[in-house]
């Protein structure tokens, strides 16, 4: 894994070092100047050309474009450095000092490639004046871009902005940070590069950065002695008359999956239109009233054997849906998954009931409905969606799963970001798929954390090869998504 900083993290991790290691700031900004030249060179040789520009503020970051101007211009690129400030840091004002190279005051025509050493990672608000002119003159340039640390303009904590650098390739120098891959950041940055410079960390990062290795040991290679309940019982409560897909999209994705039985209970008036839909899965009546669930002790405590049970999709708002989910809260002991309306139901009827569970519990919500639980605005949410799900897993012994572009994993005391997903996934259905793997991750064992991560990830995985198979993000559906999930398996095996 990864680790993944946030801005304060990466200052102390900088000031341990300098402090504590002995090693001097004019040495890892040295690194860090190779290490963005090192990748400029690159991706001028991928693209061709050899006219660069390094744009350059008056901090820190400033000084690490004013280095790799001078350590490319020394391997004989046409290097010019446009300064958009004299007021420079010390150690910015000494790197200058090393340059002996052309100074402009604009970005050329013919200018092949831009190094943005503008704002760093602690850049907040919004560009103003110079800054904000060189910002639009760099994304309207036609050049190849290449960020030092973060592309100006982006908030290194929460991966916001106003108006910000569209950079090619990023070179996150150190470590990744937050803003590097949630909100805004993904968009901005590019491909992520990070190059280690020899900056310690004073202590344990707070997150880190889900890859397929992490999951992995989750799916192994099948034993030949096993049987059907060597891999445990996915039960999905789903739907209603008016989502009758989700339940199918939901089961579907848990069989693909892996766990032994999937279990299928949908409100009675769904049962008939339902049957043999999916042939694989055990159809279960559940009993309700005018097509939404019940909450009929006897149904439930039928669900109750299974290893994993997940709940919500397409079952709308209702005291049934929250009656519901308070008996498996109050009764079930494995790893429950709440999804869609049961969170919704929650937010609406109270959250109080997610206090003192017997069970694993796993709740996935989009911002939007996670805002309902939480209580803050959305745009609370997505600026500080890591400390607010955190706050809520802990005070409420849950692990939650913010689905988002990059989505934010913690069960209070472990953080972990996934940023597998695509913009393919941005559709509906995608959070019914989701809900269906958790079941069966849950189901083989895993408790509620892994099987957050394990989801969070297949369904990313799963997504971009679906994208790649149709070729079109726009046309990918949530069962093409569920067709895919062999094959993001089988690509875990092969990490």
């Amino acid at each position: 894994m990864e680790n993944v900083l946030s801005c304060a993290e990466m200052r102390a991790a900088d000031r341990y070092t300098i402090a504590e290691r002995g090693v001097s700031s004019q040495l890892l900004m040295e690194r860090a100047g190779r290490a963005i030249a090192e990748e400029a060179e690159a991706l001028l040789n991928e693209r061709g050309g050899r006219r660069m520009l390094a744009v350059c503020g008056g901090g820190n970051n400033g000084g690490d474009g004013w280095c790799a101007a001078r350590i490319l211009s020394l391997r004989g690129f046409d290097v010019a450095v446009w300064p958009l400030t004299d007021r420079c840091s010390p150690d910015c004002a000494a790197q200058r000092a090393l340059y002996h190279g052309e100074i402009v005051g604009c970005i050329s025509p013919e200018t092949d490639l831009i190094i943005d050493a503008v704002f760093g990672t602690g850049f907040h608000g919004e560009p103003e004046g110079v800054y904000a002119d060189a910002v639009a003159r760099i994304n309207g340039s036609g050049a190849a871009v290449v960020a030092a640390d973060i592309p100006s303009g982006l908030n290194g904590e929460d991966g916001t902005c106003v108006a910000a650098v569209r950079a090619d390739v990023t070179v996150a120098v150190g470590e990744v940070k937050r803003g590097h891959l949630l909100n805004d950041g993904p968009d901005h940055c590019g491909r992520l590069v990070r190059r280690d410079i020899g900056i310690e960390l004073p202590e344990p990062p707070s997150g880190v950065l889900l890859e397929g290795a992490d999951i992995a040991p989750l799916f192994l290679p099948r034993r030949r002695n096993t049987h059907k309940g060597s891999y445990g019982e996915a039960a999905i409560l789903a739907g209603s008359l008016s989502y009758s897909g989700a339940p199918l999209l939901s089961a579907s994705a848990a069989l693909r999956c892996g766990c032994g039985y999937t279990r299928l209970a949908v409100p009675q008036e769904l049962f008939p239109p339902l049957v043999g839909r999916i042939p694989e899965a055990i159809l279960t009546a559940f009993p309700s009233a005018e097509g939404a669930l019940s909450a009929e002790e006897g149904a439930l405590r039928a669900l109750c054997d299974a290893a994993g049970i997940a709940v919500g999709m397409g079952c709308g708002v209702s005291r049934g849906v929250y009656g519901c989910v308070r008996f498996l809260l109050e009764n079930y002991e494995n790893t429950l998954i709440l999804d869609a309306d049961a969170l919704n139901s929650l937010a609406a009827y109270g959250t109080d009931v997610l206090r003192g569970h017997k069970c694993r519990l796993l709740l996935t919500p989009h911002p939007k409905e996670f805002s309902r639980l939480c209580g803050a605005p959305v745009a609370d949410v997505l600026r500080n969606g890591v400390e607010l799900a955190f706050r809520f897993a802990s005070e409420y012994n849950c692990t939650v799963l913010l689905k988002g572009c990059t989505s934010i994993i913690t069960d209070g005391k472990r953080i972990c970001f996934n940023a597998e997903g695509t913009p393919a996934l941005a559709k509906g259905g995608s959070g019914d798929v989701l809900s269906g793997i958790a079941a069966a991750v849950a189901a083989r064992g895993a408790d509620a954390f892994e099987t957050a991560c394990a989801a969070s990830f297949l369904l990313g995985r799963a997504g971009r090869l679906a994208e790649e198979r149709v070729r079109c993000a726009d046309s990918v559906i949530a069962s093409d998504v569920v067709a895919a999930l062999a094959s993001a398996i089988i690509s875990l095996k092969e990490e």
